[in-house]
């Protein structure tokens, strides 16, 4: 299985927010943008300066980020993922969701399936609507088609 990991979901991992995780087994291989380096390395920094970290906390999970990252396979944002990003999507997306649903779509066109891997509610509406596989969420795209009983 190809599992594609966002930022939001990298941060629940480093943070252990909890939320859905993927079952990666022996074999599975995880992607994302090199957007992801970026935008996790920010939200440190953020935590970090709002004094929700300090310094031996930092470092620690400067660490634990790039043992994470180097994990992944990073795709570069190309033109090709530049002109899906660009393309009207359905639902209201923000450009780094746009570029990371971009990049998934490119990703799928060669590597086949993918699971589309998130913690946030918009960009997973983003991807579903381009036709990806989004887990992560509370309930995945499959268990949302169908009305659970009691609810």
């Amino acid at each position: 299985m190809t599992y594609y990991f966002d930022a939001s979901l990298l941060l629940g991992l480093l943070f252990r927010e909890g939320g859905q995780l993927p079952p990666i087994a022996g074999g599975d291989v995880t992607v994302s943008s090199r957007l992801v380096e970026v935008e996790t390395s920010r939200a440190l920094d953020r935590e970090r300066l709002l004094g929700h970290l300090d310094d031996a906390e930092t470092a620690a999970k400067n660490k634990e980020l790039s043992d994470l990252l180097s994990a992944i396979d990073l795709a570069p944002v190309s033109d090709e993922v530049i002109a899906l990003a660009r393309a009207t999507f359905p639902v209201t997306v923000r450009a780094l969701d746009a570029l990371h649903v971009a990049t998934a779509q490119a990703l799928a066109g060669t590597l086949g399936a993918i699971e589309f891997w998130t913690h946030d509610k918009r960009q997973g509406q983003a991807a579903l609507s381009r036709g990806l596989d989004v887990r992560g969420l509370e309930t995945s795209t499959r268990a949302r088609a169908k009305p659970r009983r009691g609810r």
